[in-house]
This record gives C-alpha cells, structure tokens and sequence, in this order.
C-alpha cells in the first residue's frame, strides 16, 4: 500500500503533473492541429526521458565512476572544492553561511581526511553570488566550529568557477611547498576538476564523494515515474558534459 501511495502522489508533483497537462494539450491540439500537437509531443517526450532515473544515471555514471575511491595515499595536504552556500538563513552560532547539499558531502569527507591523517584543509571558493560570502570562508568556520586546528585550515577565496578552482589553488600549493594534494570533490564534479588541476600543472590525488548513482541498477516502479531528483540528476550531468567540451574547445 505505501509502495502504491507513493508510485500515484508522485504523478501530481512537478514533474510528473507538468507532463501530464502536456499530454493532455498535446492530445487536444492534435484533433485540430496537428503541426503544434507534434512539438508538444517532442516536448513531452524530452521532459519524460530528463525525468526518471535510468536515464539520469546513465548520464551520471560515466562521470562518477571514472575515478575509483583510493584506500591509502601519500598525500600533504587536502583540496576541498566549495560548490554552493546560502547566506540568508538561521545559523549556528559562529557560522557565515549554510552549505548546499553537494559540498555538505564533500566538506565532511575532508574532515574525516583531516582527522583519519592530520594533513591540513586548503578550501577553494569565492564569493559567486554577491551578499552571499566567500564559499570557503563559510567553510571554513564550519570545519573550526566541528573542531578542527583553525591553523590547519587555508583558504583561496577569490575564484568563482572550476578553471579558477584549479589556478589559484595551484598558486598557493606551490607556496606553501604542497606537493601532493588530494583533490575532494563531487564525484559527478571530479573528472573536470582533475582536467582542470592538470591543466594548471598540479598531479592531484581523486577523492570523489557524494554520489548521485550507484554502482548497479536498484530500479523499481518509481525509477520510471517522473521526479525533481531525477531531473536534477540529469541536469547535474548534462551541465558536467557541457563543462568537458567547453574545457577541450579552450
């Protein structure tokens, strides 16, 4: 009954509902006509095939399982990549900022890094929205907050994209004599980010987290319905492949 109740809910929620008036218009035009009917049908069908699951991590899973986890490395110091903040809410005394959903993945496993070895935070992320921070500054008092040496923590606080990511960042491992950093970030984010680091002449150590697909298909009835973290998934993806191909026209 609970598997019934959530495989029907799901079909009056965005965007499963938005689909569901398209066919119906599609229909309607059709009778009268037929030309627009075609493009609400091509519509219907790009939004269906955006929207459920086997098709978002068919796209994810090229990029997610590039890299494999690493058991053991001969590192100096942790990378971690900022990737979204929210500044205008309710916040834990000491904190500047709330991390989204992908960083929050990625920002504990550098601190499990930091206490499982001891090698220091070097935190990459500017301000991209304005009002909003500086992503690694937000970070970082979050990373103090949860107990770690505020002198183990560096920042770079100026870029606002992947490119920027990799070349500041360089700048300041090379000044502080960093030779072989792990690299934390999106596992969906990572094969540009290593792109990016050895475009900039850093060799990083991959240390992909939070992903979004699994290592095998676990599909049920829902996987094919419509939903926002599908559509999300794919919208994840296609922007990472558009980063790629950017990345090789350069």
């Amino acid at each position: 009954m609970m598997f019934a109740y959530k495989f029907f809910y799901v079909w009056l929620l965005p965007p499963a509902i938005f689909l569901l008036l398209l066919i119906f218009l599609a229909w309607r035009l059709g009778k009268k006509f037929p030309q627009p009917a075609i493009f609400v049908w091509l519509t219907v069908f790009l939004l269906y095939f955006s929207s459920v699951w086997p098709v978002a991590e068919l796209l994810l899973r090229p990029l997610e399982y590039k890299y494999v986890l690493p058991q053991a490395m001969k590192a100096d110091a942790i990378v971690l990549l900022g990737g979204g903040i929210m500044a205008d809410v309710p916040l834990p005394p000491g904190w500047t900022g709330q991390v989204g959903d992908a960083p929050t993945q990625r920002l504990l496993a550098a601190y499990a890094l930091h206490r499982r070895n001891g090698w220091p935070i070097l935190i990459s992320g500017g301000e991209v929205w304005a009002g909003y921070g500086a992503e690694a500054a937000v970070m970082r008092d979050i990373l103090v907050d949860l107990g770690m040496p505020p002198d183990k923590v560096f920042l770079e606080n100026k870029s606002v994209n992947t490119r920027q990511n990799a070349e500041m960042t360089a700048e300041l491992l090379r000044r502080h004599g960093w030779k072989r950093p792990v690299l934390v970030t999106s596992a969906f984010h990572m094969l540009r980010s290593v792109e990016e680091f050895r475009r900039a002449g850093v060799a990083v150590t991959p240390y992909p987290v939070g992903y979004y697909a699994s290592r095998q298909h676990h599909w049920t009835m829902l996987s094919v319905v419509p939903s926002a973290s599908a559509l999300q998934g794919t919208a994840i993806a296609l922007k990472e492949y558009m980063g790629l191909a950017a990345l090789q026209l350069r």
